[in-house]
């Protein structure tokens, strides 16, 4: 972690010069990249939560320098919760009027800033964007545990965007990879408002999917769990489960997984298309990783044109 705070301090630093000089894209490009060396550095650290938990707020706070100036900019906004109100950033794509927007559920060690690059290629099709650390993640950790009903937090969102004149809640999708592919489809299953969803290296049952995992799977969840030891997580896995419940999501799904996931299983997919109550598709990719990140470039160019089109006017 030190190495890559040092490595986000000295973008952030370029970031602070070029801000002063008023080369604002430049300052925007270089805050961000801090946030993002920020998230790797804490990413899947947990032997000390305090130290985790100072550079998640470096991190927080680089990105939020970036915000004004990344384009198009981000709006923060706080989502009341539960007795907390948690962060998320929405972005607008160019242009007036009442927008779709796909709210983006992240994994149980995700955090929203380090979906900036991911938000642009829903932006470039006209879908305003909204990140956010819920229950479990990011510094919201501190305030409330990671939850297997993620249907709640995720209308809340919903009734946030309600009050907004630049959203179009009747064209809300949903998408979500790892921990969020499953907690994208139980949402859209749950929450009537949603139009569309994709799920992305998501898990049909974290119990099942349990002795699988990878080790640093398992600490990651026993630390969003809050959890005393892997034993207990276990436990607690057992209630994240979409059985009985998909053949209540109606709207268009898509399901993308990979051949070399070695943290979901692929069979996760088969079953979610198998029980979904309304039109679904299946995109396999043998070559892929956990959630495709060895082939971004394939993946996300897909998942943007299908969720574009299916919120479309």
């Amino acid at each position: 972690m030190p190495a890559w705070e040092a490595i986000g301090r000295m973008h952030e630093a370029l970031g602070d010069e070029a801000l002063a000089a008023g080369r604002t894209i430049t300052a925007g490009e270089a805050f961000r990249r801090a946030a993002l060396c920020f998230h790797s550095g804490q990413a899947a650290f947990f032997a000390d939560p305090d130290e985790k938990h100072r550079v998640q707020l470096l991190q927080r706070d680089a990105y939020r320098k970036a915000m004004p100036y990344l384009d198009p900019p981000v709006t923060p906004l706080e989502i009341e919760f539960d007795g907390i109100a948690f962060p998320a950033n929405l972005r607008l794509p160019r242009g007036a009027g009442r927008h779709p927007c796909v709210i983006l559920n992240a994994g149980a060690d995700s955090t929203k800033e380090e979906f900036s690059t991911l938000e642009e290629v829903f932006l470039r099709r006209g879908v305003a964007t909204v990140s956010y650390d819920g229950p479990g993640q990011g510094p919201t950790r501190r305030l409330r545990p990671l939850r297997p009903d993620f249907e709640k937090p995720v209308g809340a969102i919903i009734d946030r965007l309600a009050a907004r004149a630049d959203i179009d809640t009747a064209r809300i999708g949903i998408w979500g990879r790892s921990f969020g592919g499953y907690s994208a489809p139980r949402s859209a299953a749950l929450e009537p408002r949603i139009r569309a969803c994709i799920s992305i290296g998501g898990f049909y049952d974290m119990a099942e999917a349990w002795p699988r995992f990878p080790d640093t799977t398992k600490e990651t969840i026993r630390f969003a769990f809050g959890a005393a030891d892997l034993d207990e997580a276990a436990r607690m896995a057992q209630a994240y489960t979409l059985k009985g419940l998909l053949g209540r999501l109606t709207c268009p799904f898509l399901v993308v997984h990979s051949g070399m996931d070695d943290v979901c299983p692929i069979e996760s997919s088969e079953r979610m298309r198998a029980e979904a109550g309304g039109p679904t598709e299946l995109a396999l990719y043998p070559e892929g990783n956990h959630v495709c990140d060895n082939i971004a470039y394939k993946v996300r160019p897909l998942m943007a044109d299908w969720m574009a089109a299916r919120l479309a006017d």
